[in-house]
């Protein structure tokens, strides 16, 4: 899985013959930086998203240094890579890296799980441009995308595809090209973001928090809790109580 870290740069920072020996993402956050690109510098700054293969270049970095948020990412995330590219003023992938940095900086179970589907998102939102497909959502999935929320992810696809009018095989795949994850698995992040949550609450038992999710019973949400968070239930409330402690 792809991380993304953030990075503060100082102040007149000067990386000379800086490497990059795999696919590399730079968001820039605050500040910048300027770049040799050929014969002459390129100006990078805030809301900019970098992407190239590996590179080998000069990064000079403005008065107030940076904030950068960095990837490393394969071919078999987002495709061949070369020459570096630059994304300018480009709303959504600029909300994406500020909400990743978010999730990430908090760094509980929830929000380390929402972190990863950012990042996804972003990842198949940057494919998208650099493929040349058209970078909108279309409105009926951002509608699709609510109604996942408002429902806890508590409803199927097919409902997702009647109350959108679409056909359900259409919803599926277009929810995985412009979010990169199946619509089914985004549906269950939810659901475990929402007994996360729960979870915090000492007075509801684990069976409870089952029924008040949508699980099958307990076992069904420590099944579904692992898989996306790597931990139990269990373990993940007896962290945030010796956390409070």
């Amino acid at each position: 899985m792809t991380v993304a870290t953030a990075f503060p740069i100082p102040p007149l920072t000067r990386f000379r013959r800086h490497n990059h020996d795999s696919g590399h993402i730079c968001a820039v956050l605050a500040g910048g930086f300027i770049e040799r690109d050929k014969s002459s510098w390129r100006d990078v700054g805030p809301g900019t998203v970098r992407v190239s293969g590996g590179a080998h270049h000069d990064i000079d970095f403005s008065d107030n240094g940076a904030l950068c948020l960095v990837m490393e990412v394969t071919s078999d995330e987002i495709g061949a890579l070369g020459a570096p590219r630059f994304f300018e003023n480009d709303l959504r992938l600029s909300a994406l890296a500020y909400e990743m940095k978010t999730a990430s900086d908090k760094g509980d179970a929830a929000n380390s799980l929402k972190s990863e589907s950012l990042t996804t998102e972003f990842l198949a939102q940057l494919s998208r441009r650099l493929n040349g497909k058209p970078e909108l959502v279309p409105p009926w999935l951002e509608r699709v995308r609510s109604m996942i929320h408002d429902t806890a992810g508590r409803i199927t696809v097919s409902g997702l595809a009647i109350e959108a009018e679409v056909h359900r095989v259409h919803l599926a795949r277009t929810f995985r090209d412009h979010y990169g994850i199946p619509v089914t698995r985004y549906a269950r992040q939810v659901k475990v973001q929402t007994a996360l949550g729960l979870l915090r609450r000492k007075d509801i038992s684990l069976a409870h928090v089952a029924f008040e999710t949508g699980f099958a019973d307990q076992s069904h949400l420590t099944r579904a809790v692992r898989a996306e968070s790597g931990r139990t239930p269990g373990a993940i409330r007896s962290m945030l109580q010796s956390f409070k402690t």
